[in-house]
């Protein structure tokens, strides 16, 4: 019944994604048939009907296209499907309007050209293919036409145009892309060398959180606002020619035009050395430079392309923390020097512009302080939640995501007893190879950070010529960034959070101690759960045994039945115990006993299939709960495990002990019609085994 409905439920899927191709199978058939062969003004309710299936279709399929949510699965279907029916279309077109060789059959060479250029590449060409197998069709079997020299030109028209299009626009459209790629990339660039320059923190990355991008571009927007308003108020007050801010780079090698006011054409646009000219001289010695009656033409001002027209020259050194970081200059094209009240103007001007840029660290900090105790409050909502270990490395994985972008991640798990690390989970490029890995303390990175309780790589630098992550063999590949964080509670390490990243310096200062608080968080959510594990194990298995315990296995039971009434579903009990179990006891002692219980319930899990459920219902006393089972099968299940008991033997210090069981059998719903019942029955079975000699299987017919 179950294999019926899934078959017309993909039936009913095919055709809903299959009905524009029939659509465009019948018009194309139609048009074959040379039913579009006639005049306008002849055309009757059925060239309308036809029109009107022709446009709900074409519509509803447009409509799927732009709503589709996986279009890199499902778009090139979609381009093939309409693309098909605007061929077909235009060909029914061009039959009412003369055919072949009437005037309206370059139509075609316009939406080849079309299709050809938009649709997605495999689509393009298969329409192409298809354009000129319909026009075969049309020309040599609807219009009976012998000679194939107009079609062949047709024909190479048609692909002439498809080819031209598809290598042409596609390449115009690719360059497109990739320029706007290239501007796009240019402009993060600058984003994140200007960040680095005013020290805002880390700019952020390709691919990170949207509002950390949108933090970043409105802290520099306001630094460099603010940064212009000086600028622009000191060249009006002073009557500047050029006012300019010089600011070294991230290595301090040289020197780069923060912000500029000019009334010049000829200012370069740097990066500039670092000692070059007066500007060099003023930001590598950190000390005032006022230079007067300049010469015209004078070059010692790097930021001029050419020979200056500069009579006069200040330059004041951006001092912050006792480091010179750049320098403030300004210039005039007339002959008037720079008295000492502008140059203490121009020195406040330096106070007033490290102070604003001081204040958008602080806010820049502050925001991304907010959103990272937000991302650890969610993470610590989601461990709070999570029980399972499954559900807790999840959480631990989405929230480390969100505070720096990684390539791979893994959480691993350590045994001291076995002094075995396991990779309990791993994510993104290579995870599949380094699934389930386990390997024994080595000289690893996750070895070392799990003995020394401290994160590994220091730097966060990666070589995977020189470091190893798990196994020589097993090691990670292409990545620049690593960052192996130990998961430690109360003092013990019990694995490790490991983050990679292609990109250089991916978990630098600014991510790393937030990512050290969601390790411990995570740590402590994984010991949580594995608490609960136990707790949940001891409440529901035979410490013993290791099977269900007698309350589980009735919880089991009771849902097993309700399903197999729900569907109709045989359900088969195995109920058993050892044979003169307090013979054993009495002889060979409560340990011995113990034993032989334990053997019997391994027995028991070793032969019952993945789907059987198996409990020590009390004392010597087991069940085995079969599903879609019947009472013949359960009779061959029951013998296996009879013999498999009788064959074992048990050394004890007084001589080898060898035992035998008695089972009894019942199926629901032939024997019994509920949970208490069902379980009535099989015993009474077993203890028709008992009567009967022991030793032995018995069903309900045996009772």
């Amino acid at each position: 019944m179950s294999s019926l409905v899934h078959a017309a439920l993909t039936i009913r899927k095919t055709a809903r994604a299959s009905y524009g191709f029939v659509a465009a199978a019948a018009l194309g058939g139609l048009a074959l048939l040379g039913v579009f062969s006639v005049r306008p003004g002849a055309l009757g309710i059925e060239h309308g009907l036809v029109g009107f299936v022709w446009a709900s279709v074409f519509l509803v399929r447009v409509l799927g296209r732009f709503r589709d949510e996986d279009v890199d699965r499902a778009g090139a279907r979609l381009d093939l499907e309409l693309g098909l029916l605007l061929l077909v279309a235009a060909h029914a077109v061009v039959q009412l309007t003369g055919g072949l060789e009437g005037p309206y059959y370059p139509l075609v060479y316009a939406l080849v050209a079309f299709l050809a250029s938009f649709a997605r590449k495999p689509a393009g060409t298969v329409l192409v293919i298809a354009a000129v197998v319909l026009e075969a069709g049309l020309w040599f079997v609807t219009e009976a036409r012998a000679d194939p020299k107009p079609f062949g030109l047709h024909a190479a028209f048609v692909v002439s145009f498809g080819l031209l299009n598809l290598v042409f626009t596609r390449a115009e459209i690719a360059r497109v892309r990739l320029r706007g790629k290239q501007e796009l990339d240019t402009e993060k660039e600058k984003a994140r060398h200007d960040a680095r320059m005013f020290r805002l923190v880390t700019a952020p990355t390709e691919g990170g959180a949207q509002d950390e991008q949108k933090l970043f571009r409105s802290s520099l927007e306001e630094v460099h606002q603010a940064l212009y308003f000086t600028l622009d108020m000191l060249k009006r007050t002073l009557d500047l020619h050029t006012c300019a801010l010089f600011m070294k780079n991230e290595h301090e090698s040289e020197l780069v035009i923060a912000e500029l006011v000019t009334d010049s054409d000829d200012v370069g646009e740097g990066p500039f050395p670092e000692g070059e000219g007066a500007v060099g001289a003023v930001a590598q010695a950190g000390m005032v430079m006022n230079l007067e009656h300049l010469k015209p033409g004078y070059k010692g001002l790097c930021y001029y392309r050419g020979p200056a027209l500069v009579r006069a020259f200040m330059g004041v050194p951006v001092t912050e923390g006792g480091k010179v970081r750049g320098a403030l200059c300004a210039d005039r094209i007339d002959d008037r020097p720079f008295t000492r009240r502008e140059e203490e103007i121009l020195e406040s001007a330096v106070h007033h512009v490290l102070r604003a840029i001081e204040n958008e660290r602080v806010f820049v900090q502050l925001e991304r302080s907010k959103r990272e105790q937000a991302v650890l409050y969610r993470s610590s909502q989601a461990f709070g939640a999570a029980l399972s270990e499954d559900a807790v490395i999840d959480s631990g994985l989405g929230a480390a995501a969100e505070v720096a972008r990684y390539d791979y991640a893994a959480v691993t798990l350590y045994d001291p007893s076995l002094r075995k690390h396991t990779v309990r989970r791993a994510v993104g490029d290579g995870a599949a190879e380094l699934a389930n890995l386990t390997f024994r303390d080595n000289t690893s990175l996750t070895a070392m950070a799990v003995r020394n309780r401290h994160y590994l790589p220091y730097r966060g630098e990666y070589d995977g010529s020189q470091q190893v992550v798990y196994t020589k063999k097993a090691n990670l590949t292409g990545m620049e960034s690593l960052l192996v964080l130990p998961l430690i509670v109360r003092e013990d390490a019990i694995g490790t959070l490991c983050l990679a990243a292609r990109r250089p310096d991916a978990f630098g200062n600014t991510v790393r101690p937030t990512l050290q608080v969601l390790a411990n968080q995570l740590a402590v959510a994984l010991a949580n759960a594995s608490s609960v594990r136990r707790l949940e194990e001891l409440a529901t298995t035979d410490g013993l045994t290791g099977c269900l315990n007698k309350r589980a296995f009735m919880d089991e039971m009771d849902k097993r039945i309700r399903s197999a009434e729900r569907f109709g579903r045989k359900l088969s009990l195995l109920v058993t115990d050892i044979d003169h179990f307090k013979r054993v006891n009495d002889t060979y002692g409560h340990a011995t006993g113990d034993v032989v219980i334990k053997e019997l319930g391994a027995v028991l899990r070793r032969v019952k299939r993945e789907t059987d459920v198996v409990a020590r219902f009390g004392g010597e006393e087991f069940c085995v709960l079969c599903e879609e089972t019947d009472t013949e099968g359960a009779l061959l299940l029951a013998e296996r495990i009879r013999e498999e008991l009788g064959a074992a033997a048990f050394k004890t210090e007084i001589g080898t002990v060898k035992v035998t069981c008695s089972l009894g059998v019942a199926t629901f719903p032939r024997d019994a019609k509920g949970q208490g019942t069902l379980f009535e029955t099989a015993d009474k079975a077993l203890y028709a085994a008992k009567h009967a000699g022991r030793n032995r299987v018995c069903s309900v017919k045996d009772i």
